[in-house]
Order: structure tokens, then sequence, then C-alpha cells
């Protein structure tokens, strides 16, 4: 069976030329003269030179082999010759992941997979123009908020294998010790170890939508370079908002005399990673098995970028 990969370059199931089956080997969605249905015969969208296209034309998911494309708004087909349920598979092995693909033409949809499979809504929020989104600095008057929603964050870290961050698993927010952190380094002069400058984008709500920080090495004879952390709200993803926050930060760093923005990431978190290189950061070298959380062996990764005035 043919891997299916989304935007992020994450495997979301297995296709067979005819059923489409989800990581548990469960039977989700059939193909049919050119397009897709859900098990229950709603129709999906096209499948198009080997991509999964939305009801707007736009690239949800790729087999591998295959490079991502985008097509016309497509009309409404036939009734699908619903097929027999299939009989359960041999479980496929797991593949080593893709390259990242060029991003298509008329750009990625707006809907994540399990979105596009109707196992999740689309969220209203998901529809905003990232580049309307206000960026103010975290201080005193949204602190709270900006903690909050990194709570929320953590929460994710681990659940279903995914890993962003170096922590053990937590539904009760930010740690103490890293709240003290951040409040610390935003104390701290600019230049003085320890120091740590933050950002958060609000949506039209007044939620927080996604955050960028940028900190001192511990380091001595490093104030010429500062370290990145950042995330968006999983609702918010692939609409822009990340390079927002990425030229944002380079902006400040540049205007503070600063040449290099360097950044640690787990090797498990290919999006994150298949953001970094889009935006400029180069592989700098790593650590396989850095951290072994709840039995996970997790790598490391360091990429860096040089601030550049222009962006």
């Amino acid at each position: 069976m043919t891997p299916v990969y989304d935007a992020n370059v994450r495997l979301v199931c297995f296709f067979d030329g005819t059923y489409l089956y989800d990581l548990s080997n469960e039977w989700i969605a059939f193909h049919d003269r050119g397009n897709v249905f859900a098990t229950s015969g709603r129709w999906l969208g096209p499948l198009q030179a080997g991509t999964f296209l939305d009801l707007d034309g736009k690239a949800v998911a790729w087999l591998a082999g295959s490079r991502p494309t985008t097509g016309m708004k497509p009309a409404p087909p036939m009734n699908p010759k619903r097929p027999l349920p299939p009989k359960r598979p041999l479980h496929p092995r797991a593949p080593l992941p893709p390259s990242v693909p060029l991003q298509p033409g008329g750009g990625w949809s707006p809907l994540t997979w399990n979105q596009w499979m109707g196992h999740e809504a689309a969220a209203e929020a998901a529809r905003v123009d990232a580049a309307g989104l206000a960026i103010e600095p975290i201080a005193a008057g949204n602190v709270d908020a900006f903690f909050a929603y990194l709570g929320g964050q953590l929460a994710e870290n681990g659940r279903d294998g995914r890993w962003f961050m170096p922590m053990a698993p937590t539904g009760d927010g930010v740690p103490a010790a890293k709240r003290a952190s951040f409040q610390a380094g935003f104390a701290t002069p600019v230049g003085d170890p320890g120091w740590r400058r933050g950002w958060i984008a609000r949506d039209a709500a007044g939620a927080v939508a996604g955050h960028v920080d940028l900190r001192s090495h511990a380091e001595a004879f490093t104030s010429h370079r500062c370290q990145l952390g950042m995330g968006v709200r999983p609702d918010l993803r692939r609409l822009g908002l990340a390079s927002r926050l990425l030229a944002h930060a380079n902006a400040w760093a540049a205007a503070q005399g600063l040449k290099w923005i360097d950044l640690q990431v787990l090797a498990v978190n290919e999006p994150a990673v298949a953001l970094y290189r889009r935006e400029g950061f180069l592989m700098q070298g790593g650590r396989p098995d850095m951290f072994v959380i709840d039995g996970a062996s997790l790598g490391e990764i360091w990429m860096a970028r040089k601030v550049s005035p222009s962006r």
C-alpha cells in the first residue's frame, strides 16, 4: 500500500488504489472514478495526480512518490459506486518519511487531514487571515494569557506520540519553575545573562494564537547570538502565522545588533523542522537519543540562521 502524507509530511493513512486505511488499519474512505468518498458516501474531494484535494481544489495530502499539486474548484461528481467493506489487510510497515515537498502552486488547504475526513470540525478561527493578526510584546498585561495558551500547548506534548518539547506530558499548565524562568528573563535587560523577550499574536476574538520568544545563551562570549522558541495554536497552523512571528522576531533581533538566531528542535517534530528549513535555518548538528521521556527516545537537531536586516 502507498503511504499518504499531509502538508507537514506527517503520515496520515495508506492507500491501496481503492481503499484508504488509517494508521490503525481501519477502512476510512474509498476512491471511485477520480474522487474520494468517506465510508458514509460523503464526497471529500478529487484525487488528482497523486494529490488529495478539498472542495476548493486545494491540496490536503499526497501519495508518496508524487508531487503535491492543486486544481480548479471541482464540480460535484456522480453518486459513487460504493464498494463492499474490505477485509482488513496486513498492517504495513512504517515507511521512512519522504523529503519535504515544494508547496503546491495554489497553496495547501486550510483543512487538516482530520478536518477533511470529517473527524474534527473545521474551526472558524482557521479561516482568518494570518497577515491581519496583531502581534504584541509579552508584558505584565498579557503574561497570564500567554501562560494559559502555553499550558494548552504543553498539554498536547507527547499526545499520540507527537513530541515537540523535551518535557514530560502535563495537563497542569506551565510548571512553576518554567513560569519563573520566563518572568525573570523578561525582567532582565537585553545583553545581560538570562535575558528573554517574547511576542504573542492574537486572533480576532483576542485569544492568543501563537508566540515567539528569543533568549540569551548560557555560555559566555555569545552575546551576538540568541535562541528561539515558538509555537502556533493547532487550529491556526499552515496559514503563514509562524512566518510572520519569525519575521517579527528577526526584525527585533536586527535592531538589537544580534547576528545569529539558534534553535533546538526534536528530530521527531518533522513539521517544525520543515518550517525552519523553509525559513532559512540550516542544520548545525544534533544528538540522537538525547532525551528519554516515558520510554520514548527523542533526538535533538540544532539549527541556525543569520539575522537579516531586510526581513
